[in-house]
């Protein structure tokens, strides 16, 4: 495939920058080379129109041609080029055929007069009138319309005009008419009557009196000159009004269409000598379709590559989307459409031929602009003046600092050729303008047959990432606007933040990155401090993430020899020529939050396309903070025997999130300075016994170890209540025993002997109890009724008893020797009171019995009874005014509780009276056999809140069962015996369960009462003690 330069070579005029602009005014006409003009003249379908039409009306060829025309287009878009080609083939007949043949044969008509009149012309002292007149060499014809200035007639514009054929060219009038607002005539302005003589001048043309004269007007649309354009339609209706006498209108004629194949015609007409044959650039465009065709395969581009060869193909040597971008900004105000393009593509053919990119190229395209141009800049501000900023920031500056240049790094331009096409599509000034392309046009336009279009996608990645000017629309195209982006916004906010502020934000960040949630490495973390804000504890590791610097290791070393613990610190810093970046993106995240604040106090939508970037550069930022993070905190030094010793960290994120304490376990673990081990029945004990205990010390006291733990840089970290748990595992196992904080590890000698006596039943009106012996270390229990039980004393055979006996001593021995004798075991029978109330005759009496047995001292007037109580023989009479009788019985030395009674008030059958407000006891048994009725029972108790007495809970089956009880004067809430139910059923699958129940508390009578009053029963004299 063959290069630009291979195939095109340019005009000579390309290279001359002082031929650069070269455009011709109407005025200029006398003095106009038309062999020049035509060798680089293009005819449109404008100009064929216009041609045609005005001939066919000079030559008289038809009565039907228009003899106004009327072309119509923005500065720039060829409407004096056309008048100019216009007016000269009218004035020298040689050149009519060599231009006009392929669409008009001329006739034999010599040369015509042409009369110009320009609107930049502004001074007229005859008016327009007069000019024309004055170069028909007629000016006398006028001479009543002088002076005043008065606008001629039709007539009169037929006397002056009739005769041989006249072309009259009036070119730019707008500009003319809004000068000549300011010119007063007598009582109106000159505009008006320069108004009323042209539409005279129109409706004399377009009758039948001037069958061989011809008009043409330009007018400037889309331009500052709105009143003069106003003026020229005021004029034109005047035939419009006139259409059904004249039957003919303006003809009006657009001499370039911009959106057809005739932009590159003109383009290579004006700027080249010489294009290549169809075949070649066939060829071009067929190389060109196949790379678009790559990157369509790859999912890069939807652009259609047939589409693009065929557009090649039209539009070589120029690249299609020269016409698309183009379209973009030509309405812009004061934008000279087809001269400014020819103009920009001079500059751009004229660098490529120069600087010897022709020979790389193969086709022009709008990225080929050199925006340090001088020239080229020029043309930029005529078309949009507001996009400077963001060319030097982003796209093009002197010494290569704009973001593109800098990506490309002086070896390619792709970044350069993107941020290009995306300027060329942000240009437009108009009212709802279409802005910016899509990544899909951007590949669609760039590639090419050499072109890496994988590369194009990652350098337009970092482009949209980090250009400061660049915008993204709702439907993802990207242009430039003159408002700094997201990226700029965090930019700025981050540049001013001062270095405390840094810090700040990265101790924040810091501290949500280490945040503490098991406790396992380290109890407390510290990001940055100051030495003098570290504060070790004996009972916590402190994680310090100390601030890099070249010097980091010897601050911290310095710090270091003077803690008493030692052991209760690690460091975590890293490299100081990284630190910087670190605050950089701390400074960039803590932007980007204090952005989307900002955003939310402004009631800005989730949903909004800003918002939704602003979370996505969140996202972005989080990572390359953790990033720079990762490369920078890479050290942890922790105590060891020698020191200080350094482990290398490989910090790890995922999904930006970074779990700091996970990972400062994880080194420790891997140097062996923490330990999972701390099961009692692992190495832990030893190690605690061996380098915690002092040295030939049995007993210590625990806080010495714990200090020690803290203070002994070769102990191993572990979990903070390690130790403490070690330590009441072991004592409950007695392998270790405490006592008063000391801590005594052994060996112990091994327990002596003992007897654990556990009341089974006890009957509430004899007395007897049923008691269960168990021998502790040993296997042979004696047991004496009357006095200490020694050797020689009864051996037991079953230790399952029933006695009235107020004592029983046991003794336990072990046949094997293996445990000592321990001391006889005293067990002591409960003594309780009980009471009747009964009437004999008109008295009121008490009758009192202590069981199993005792004697009974009692009181009725609240006296104390160990003091003053009366010694019980037989049932008594109430005093009247007794409120409450106070009775205690004794035997062999033992007592039972007071009791108080109250005193029965009213008749002796109205029942026991029950305080509702105070404690209460209710001694009544209760047995249910049934397991539903056991739980219903428990489930009634529960939810009166009594706790039960004298239980015996008992799961069985055929003839396996086991048994809970719980002794007389011992109350328990129903939960404890809840559980003790679920328990029992281990041992007891699919056993029936059953409780006997022989007394039950309540914290007031109420509950009692309301329990009663459930069951369905009644409270029954003497079973109720307050």
């Amino acid at each position: 495939m063959n290069t630009l330069r291979e195939l095109c070579q340019p005009r000579e005029s390309v290279f001359d920058r002082s031929r650069l602009d070269t455009v011709y005014n109407l005025d200029d006409l006398p003095a106009i080379k038309p062999d020049e003009f035509f060798a680089e003249n293009y005819v449109t379908e404008g100009m064929r129109i216009l041609l045609t039409e005005a001939f066919n009306r000079l030559e008289g060829k038809t009565t039907g041609a228009s003899g106004t025309f009327l072309l119509s287009q923005s500065m720039g878009g060829g409407k004096t080029h056309n008048l100019i080609a216009l007016g000269l083939l009218a004035k020298i007949p040689k050149y009519r055929k060599k231009v006009m043949s392929e669409f008009y044969n001329p006739g034999d008509l010599g040369a015509v007069t042409v009369v110009t009149f320009s609107g930049r012309k502004t001074s007229t002292p005859f008016g327009i009138w007069g000019e024309i007149a004055e170069q028909l060499n007629r000016k006398a014809v006028f001479n009543e319309f002088y002076s005043p200035l008065i606008p001629p007639s039709p007539d009169k514009w037929v006397e002056l005009l009739k005769g041989e054929p006249v072309l009259i060219l009036l070119d730019e009038l707008p500009p003319y008419f809004e000068s000549s607002k300011a010119v007063a005539v007598g009582d109106t302005y000159l505009d008006r009557l320069t108004t009323a003589a042209l539409a005279n001048l129109l409706v004399a043309v377009n009758g039948n009196k001037l069958p061989r004269v011809c008009v043409v007007i330009t007018d400037l649309s889309g331009t500052a000159y709105a009143s003069g354009s106003a003026a020229i339609t005021q004029a034109l209706q005047s035939l419009s009004d006139l259409e059904q006498e004249v039957h003919r209108n303006v003809t009006r004629i657009d001499p370039v269409k911009m959106n057809t194949n005739e932009l590159y015609h003109i383009l290579r007409t004006r700027i080249f000598e010489k294009t290549p044959a169809t075949s070649e650039v066939e060829e071009v465009a067929s190389d060109y379709s196949v790379a678009l065709e790559n990157a369509k395969k790859m999912g890069i581009s939807e652009v259609s590559p047939d589409q693009l060869k065929s557009d090649i193909i039209n539009a070589y040597p120029f690249h299609p989307a020269i016409r698309d971008l183009y379209a973009r900004f030509k309405e812009n105000r004061g934008f000279q459409q087809t001269r400014a393009l020819i103009r920009i593509m001079r500059i751009i053919v004229s660098n490529l031929w120069t600087s010897g990119n022709a020979g790389k190229r193969y086709l022009i395209g709008p990225h080929e602009m050199d925006l340090m141009d001088a020239s080229m800049l020029g043309e930029i501000r005529q078309i949009n003046p507001g996009l400077e900023t963001a060319i030097a920031r982003d796209i093009a500056a002197e010494g290569g600092s704009a973001l593109a240049q800098q990506i490309d790094g002086g070896k390619i331009t792709d970044a350069q050729d993107i941020a290009k096409l995306i300027f060329l599509s942000s240009l437009s000034t108009a009212t709802s303008p279409i802005l910016g392309l899509g990544r899909s046009e951007l590949i669609g336009y760039l590639a090419a047959p050499d072109r890496d279009v994988v590369n194009l996608r990652n350098v337009l990645d970092r482009l949209q990432a980090d250009a400061w000017y660049l915008h993204v629309t709702r439907d993802g195209k990207l242009f430039f606007k003159n408002v700094e982006n997201l990226k700029a916004k965090v930019a700025t906010y981050a540049r001013n933040k001062l270095r405390e502020q840094r810090e700040k934000e990265l101790r924040d960040r810091l501290g949500e990155m280490f945040k503490i949630t098991t406790k396992a490495a380290y109890q407390k973390h510290l990001p940055l401090p100051a030495l003098d804000q570290i504060q070790l504890q004996q009972d916590n590791v402190t994680l310090v993430v100390f601030r890099p610097a070249e010097d980091s290791f010897l601050a911290i070393e310095e710090f270091y020899k003077h803690q008493q613990f030692k052991n209760r610190v690690c460091f975590m810093t890293g490299a100081a020529k990284t630190y910087d970046t670190v605050l950089e993106r701390a400074a960039e995240l803590s932007a980007i939050r204090t952005i989307i604040g900002e955003m939310n106090q402004e009631g800005v939508r989730e949903s909004d396309p800003q918002y939704i970037e602003a979370t996505e550069m969140l996202t972005k930022l989080e990572g390359r903070f953790y990033q720079a993070c990762r490369e920078t905190f890479t050290i942890l030094y922790y105590p060891a025997k020698t020191g200080l010793a350094q482990v290398d960290l490989d910090p790890k994120y995922v999904a930006n999130e970074y779990k700091g304490e996970e990972q400062v376990l994880n080194a420790l673990k891997e140097c062996f300075k923490y330990t999972e081990d701390i099961a009692p029945d692992g190495t832990f004990r030893s190690r605690v016994e061996n380098r915690l205990w002092p040295v030939g010390v049995r007993e210590v006291a625990w806080s010495t170890i714990i200090q020690r733990a803290a203070t002994d840089i070769s102990w191993v970290w572990h979990h903070p209540n390690a130790l403490d748990t070690l330590k009441d595992e072991l004592v409950k196992r007695d392998i270790w025993r405490e006592t008063m904080g000391y801590v005594d590890r052994g060996p112990f000698e091994k327990p002596r002997t003992s007897v654990q006596v556990q009341v089974l039943n006890r009957d509430e009106n004899t007395g007897q109890v049923t008691v269960r012996i168990r021998p502790l270390n040993g296997d042979v229990v004696h047991m004496e009724t009357d006095g200490v039980a020694s050797t020689s004393s009864k051996k037991l055979e079953d230790y399952g008893i029933k006695t009235k006996a107020m004592k029983l001593s046991f003794l336990c021995v072990d046949s094997t020797g293996e445990h000592g004798m321990g001391e006889p075991v005293t067990w002591t029978n409960t003594i309780f009171v009980k009471h009747r109330f009964y009437q004999e005759g008109t008295k009121r009496k008490c009758e009192l019995q202590a069981v199993p047995k005792g004697k009974i001292k009692f009181s009725t007037d609240g006296s104390g009874v160990d003091t003053h109580g009366t010694p019980y023989e037989k049932p008594f009479e109430i005093p009247k005014d007794c409120q409450v009788i106070l009775a205690i019985a004794e035997a062999e030395g033992i007592k039972s509780r007071q009791e108080r009674i109250p005193a029965p008030k009213g008749k002796i059958d109205e029942g026991t009276k029950i305080d509702r407000n105070k404690a209460a006891i209710w001694k009544r048994s209760f047995k249910k056999d049934a397991t539903g009725e056991t739980y219903k029972f428990l489930e009634t108790a529960k939810k009166y809140g009594a706790e039960l007495g004298g239980v015996c809970l008992t799961v069985m089956r055929d003839t396996r069962w086991i048994q809970l009880s719980t002794s007389d004067n011992s109350y328990h809430a129903i939960g404890h015996f809840e559980q003790g139910a679920e328990l029992l059923k281990e041992f007891v699958t699919d056993g029936a369960l059953s409780i006997d129940v022989g007394s039950l508390k309540f914290d007031s009578g109420q509950q009692l009462l309301d329990m009663v009053a459930d069951l369905k029963t009644e409270v029954k004299e003497g079973e109720v003690s307050q």
